[in-house]
């Protein structure tokens, strides 16, 4: 039992090793741009080994992505924690998108281009186990903001002609867009004094303000901010 135990800390070990390696490669220079030749050869394994832990380049830079997504989750189950009312916790979604885009924005790209549409993800069966909870984190997220607002309709927080689907798909369509924006439309807004960080503030104000019954200021967001001060 020993022996098997270190032979799959080994596997293990080796697996990381060459997630570590095209991650530097992928981060670096881009997906396209990257071949399981190189990646092989960073991790100094023969290709058959490196397909032997990974069946293609796809189920690798998934595993990448999945790396970020582990880091995300973290975030939003901290913001959600550090927030007490429900109108707060919907504004916590916006957030915890900004906090990992800001904080690690090479995994934040890697995410976005996880799905631009470059990816078959139609085939559940087809998929790699990281591209299945990276897809289902999405879903989470989503079931996390429609059960808020559903909640807080219950409890007369949140106006009571509130779609809590519609808001749920709004709300999560706005914060996954923010890693979408251009460069030239940052530069815009920072020439007319608005930084990213004020630009997310405002984003999960507006979200707050989409289901409350009136309209109840800026402070209600940044008085909800947790320590992270994005």
């Amino acid at each position: 039992m020993a022996l098997a135990e270190r032979r799959q800390r080994e596997r293990n070990q080796r697996r990381e090793d060459i997630i570590n390696a095209a991650e530097k490669l992928f981060f670096s220079r881009g997906y396209d741009n990257v071949s399981m030749d190189e990646i092989a050869s960073e991790v100094e394994l023969s290709k058959p080994a490196l397909y032997y832990y990974f069946k293609d380049k796809e189920s690798l830079f998934f595993a990448v992505v999945n790396r970020g997504v582990k880091i995300f989750r973290a975030i939003t189950t901290e913001e959600l924690k550090n927030s007490q009312t429900s109108g707060l916790k919907v504004g916590a979604i916006n957030l915890a998108t900004a906090r990992f885009n800001q904080e690690y924005p090479d995994y934040a790209k890697a995410h976005v281009h996880f799905w631009s549409g470059r990816f078959d993800l139609s085939n559940d069966k087809d998929l790699s186990p990281d591209a299945k909870e990276i897809i289902e984190f999405s879903c989470e997220n989503y079931r996390i903001i429609h059960s808020i607002i559903k909640n807080g309709i219950e409890d007369g927080t949140f106006r009571s002609d509130a779609n809590p689907l519609l808001a749920a798909v709004l709300i999560g369509l706005i914060s996954t867009g923010i890693p979408h924006m251009s460069p030239s439309i940052k530069t815009f807004m920072e020439t007319h004094g608005i930084t990213i960080q004020q630009f997310n503030l405002e984003v999960a104000n507006l979200a707050y303000r989409m289901v409350m019954h009136v309209e109840e200021g800026d402070e209600n967001i940044r008085a909800g901010k947790s320590g992270s001060d994005i």
